[in-house]
């Protein structure tokens, strides 16, 4: 077997198993009856301690150091990582509370939505070339979204917040540079003081099936991270965006697990939406051949 066809096992297998503990960590999340603060402590501070041991190893300083250089480059480097950790932290929170209040199909509809709207945001904000097939998944999004805005006035602020700000979080860290294998590390550094202070705050649970759970959750978390940033350095760049579609598909059916339903327009939204994802598949796959095509043997 060729080292290039084994990076690339290993990078499917890497995108599919954090697929696989994000969604696990949604699961959980909604069956843990222990707040979502506190979970969210517990997530940061193992996630933070995976970082921690990478930075034993040469490879790891040399990352941080890297970071460090091009944050004291960037204007109003530090006020921009707060920001950056601000967002990410309320996501990561938000991942968590979701499932636990009945709005596990409101995240996954956000989760549907952010490949769409990064893809317009790298149009519009980057100049990024989009392609036809592009074009027809955002079509096919902008129907999804007007149908579910017909017959549902409101728009859940879960899915806005996923859809919307999110993307601005990841287009913000590549228009600054600062979306570095150490940033997620550093950022969530900047929100160990609070994780520490709603760790000390927030009752610990009497239950130990429960306290097991909480553990599970940001241990899920960290492998989850560390998967995910595997896959994106084994993988090529179309074929990790190919693959980071199953988790929105995913959480879908684990909203359906967890008991909530979809009305009857619902089906027609996720429908349309499932297809636009679909299509933006097919075109990295495209992607991925033309590029084969033209890498010499």
């Amino acid at each position: 077997m060729s080292a290039k066809l084994s990076g690339t096992l290993r990078g499917v297998s890497a995108s599919l198993a954090a697929s696989a503990f994000f969604g696990l960590i949604f699961l959980l999340s909604g069956w843990v009856v222990v707040a979502a603060e506190y979970i969210f402590a517990w997530r940061v501070a193992l996630t933070l301690a995976c970082y921690l041991v990478v930075l034993a190893f040469p490879g790891g300083r040399k990352a941080l150091q890297e970071y460090w250089k091009i944050l004291r480059r960037t204007r109003l480097g530090g006020l921009l990582l707060v920001l950056l950790a601000l967002m990410v932290g309320i996501q990561l929170w938000l991942f968590i509370w979701a499932p636990a209040n009945g709005q596990a199909l409101n995240a996954s509809l956000g989760f549907l939505l952010l490949p769409i709207t990064l893809v317009l945001g790298g149009r519009f904000i980057f100049k990024a070339h989009i392609s036809r097939l592009q074009w027809i998944s955002v079509l096919l999004a902008a129907m999804a979204v007007l149908m579910k805005l017909a017959f549902t006035p409101t728009f859940s602020w879960v899915t806005g917040f996923i859809a919307v700000i999110y993307p601005i979080y990841f287009m913000l860290r590549r228009h600054t540079g600062l979306d570095h294998p150490a940033g997620f590390g550093v950022e969530l550094a900047i929100l160990t003081p609070l994780a520490i202070r709603l760790l000390v705050l927030s009752p610990t649970p009497s239950d130990v099936a429960q306290q097991l759970l909480v553990w599970s959750i940001a241990a899920g978390g960290a492998l989850a991270m560390i998967a995910y940033l595997s896959a994106s350095r084994w993988l090529s760049l179309p074929l990790f965006g190919m693959l980071s579609y199953v988790e929105p598909l995913l959480l879908v059916l684990i909203a359906m697990v967890l008991g909530e339903r979809l009305e009857s327009m619902d089906v027609w939204v996720y429908a349309l939406l499932a297809v636009a994802l679909l299509v933006l598949a097919a075109e990295a796959l495209l992607s991925l051949r033309a590029s084969n095509k033209k890498t010499p043997a």
